[in-house]
Order: C-alpha cells, then structure tokens, then sequence
C-alpha cells in the first residue's frame, strides 16, 4: 500500500485541481491524506478517486440554463446577449468581465473549433456566476499542436500561459483566452484529455485529465468583484502593446521530472514577441542543465532585447539557472 501512495503534486493533476485547492478539500475532510515524517502529504489513488466521484455526485450544479447553438454563421455577440438576458441586474464590474471573457470563448469556438454546434450554460449560486461554453470540435489542444506541429497534446498548454500563440495570427491576436483566464476567478479549459484550470483568488495552476469531448470552458465570477478589466490588461501591457507576460514551467512538467533541452525549445516558442517575461518556476523541484542552458543562455544570446525573470525558484533550481545565466 505504501508504495501505490502519491503526493500531492500527481494527486493535483488526477483531479484535475490546483495543490492549494486539494489542501483545502484535505482540511475541510473531502479528502483523505496521511503525513509522512517530513510532513508531506500522501494520498491513496484508488480512495481520491471514489472520495472524488463522491464529491462530484454530491456537489453538481445543473445548469439553471442552458441553450444551444449553430456555429455556422454564429456571432459571438449573440451568445453574450443571450446569456446576459439570463443574468439580470448585476455590478458593472463583473458584467464588463462576464461580457469579455463569454465572448472571447465564443468566438474561439465560432473561428476555431471546426465543430457544429455551441451549448452555453449559465447556474448562479447566491452571489457567483458559473458560465460553461462547451463546442463539440477538434479540442483545443490539438487544434494547437496540429498548428505548431507539437507531438503531444500536453505541450500546447503551456502557450496558454504565454498569450499571443494563436492558429490564425491573420484574424487573431491569440491573447483573449490568455486575459480571460486572468480576468474570471476560476477558469477551466477541458479539451483532448487535458484539464487545464487557473484558480486566480488561490494564485495557483493546474493540469490534469479531462474527460470532455471537443472542447468545454468554464468559469466562475463573483458577482461583487472588485476586480476591474482594465486594471487586469495594465499589468501585461504598457501604452496599449501586450509586451509582458508570466508562463507557467510547471506545466511543461506534466509526465516528466526533468526539464530538458528539447523541452526548453518548445516552452521559449513565441516569447520573443514579448519585450518582458517572467518565469515562474513555482513548484518545479527540478531543472535539467540542458533547460537552463537552453533558455538562459542560448535563446536568451538570440534574443538580447527580451527581458527574462525569474520568479518561485528553490534553491536547487535558481542555483542552475545562475550557473548558465552568467555572461
């Protein structure tokens, strides 16, 4: 038994959570945990996963409305409006947010999908709004790695925490799923599956297995944000331009332990259109020479004029990112 254990890290992406919200769930008693001598949490699989279907059983919310529609000839603004007619009187603040971030997903969905059909859902529960678009096309994912020719599905998560990766760069900035998924409190995208989820009031992103068929986006708002849209585009651009982003490296981690040259290519595809990034190594316990070697010295010599920060690095990590980085 003590071998079949795992941590919280691999229970996180079996769920499909973020750590921090599968620590909660642990202290609220959802969950069943054991500790070992270090502290660490260790999980039974086979038990989170009925104590998850448990959770999922007692705790579905059904759509208090629901509509679909023909993605041939649709326009996004369409399904906003249908959706905003269900709303009601709600703050200015969330409206502007709910009207960006339901027409964004739209219109992905309308020029991307190459499906047939869009459901849109809308369920409120007391003061939070739970919006899911759902098309029954490609997959996200897969749209993405068929575009950049990527062999696994997983590694086009990560170009949705760079912003600017798009599969039609003549219609498309590619940035609107990157500010949507800022801009809402929870955001999750199940496509190929992948579960990609961003909890923003927890800081915190996860990846792990999706169930859905095509690709199903959903979202949470309070409605008493105080949260302003333009405040959420400001920290990302400077007179007007989107020039500063923050990708993830720890979803390149998804199936691996160790970061490599190969990996390091992939991950760097499109930050050169940025002037500014900022590497969050969060939770990334282990970097290989070749990553850092890769990233920090060879693209960064390409690319004088790009900016590379890094942020959330252990000990282990910033040490052999310093080693490389030095001139």
């Amino acid at each position: 038994m003590v071998d079949q254990m795992i941590g919280i890290g691999e229970a996180s992406r079996m769920l499909g959570l973020s750590p921090s919200r599968v620590r909660q769930l642990v202290d609220q008693g959802l969950l069943t945990a054991t500790s070992t001598a270090g502290g660490h949490r260790r999980f039974d699989p086979e038990l989170l996963r009925r104590e998850s279907l448990q959770m999922r059983r007692g705790s579905t919310t059904v759509p208090e409305w629901t509509m679909e529609f023909a993605l041939a000839d649709l326009t996004e603004d369409v399904v906003w409006a249908q959706l905003r007619s269900q709303l009601g009187e709600v703050p200015e603040l969330a409206r502007r947010i709910l009207g960006y971030s339901v027409t964004e997903i739209a219109n992905n969905a309308i020029d991307h999908s190459r499906g047939t059909t869009l459901r849109a859902g809308l369920s409120l529960r007391g003061r939070t709004a739970r919006v899911a678009l759902a098309d029954d096309g490609i997959g996200a994912f897969r749209n993405m790695a068929d575009s950049f020719g990527y062999s696994d599905v997983a590694d086009a998560v990560v170009d949705l925490t760079k912003g600017k990766r798009t599969t039609d760069p003549q219609r498309h900035s590619g940035e609107g799923i990157f500010f949507t998924s800022k801009a809402v409190d929870t955001f999750t995208l199940d496509a190929n599956g992948y579960r990609f989820v961003v909890d923003n009031p927890n800081t915190d992103v996860a990846l792990g297995l999706g169930h859905a068929l095509g690709t199903t986006v959903t979202m949470t708002l309070d409605l008493d944000t105080t949260k302003k849209l333009v405040d959420i585009f400001a920290a990302y651009t400077e007179d007007g331009e989107f020039v500063r982003t923050t990708p993830r490296i720890q979803l390149v981690q998804y199936g691996s332990e160790f970061l490599s040259r190969s990996q390091a290519k992939r991950f760097a595809a499109g930050l050169e259109e940025f002037e500014h990034v900022i590497l969050d190594f969060a939770d990334v316990d282990l970097v290989g020479q070749g990553f850092a070697d890769e990233l920090f010295r060879v693209w960064q010599a390409e690319h004088p004029r790009v900016r590379l920060d890094v942020t959330g690095a252990n000990p282990g990590v910033a040490l052999m990112i310093g080693r490389v980085a030095k001139p």
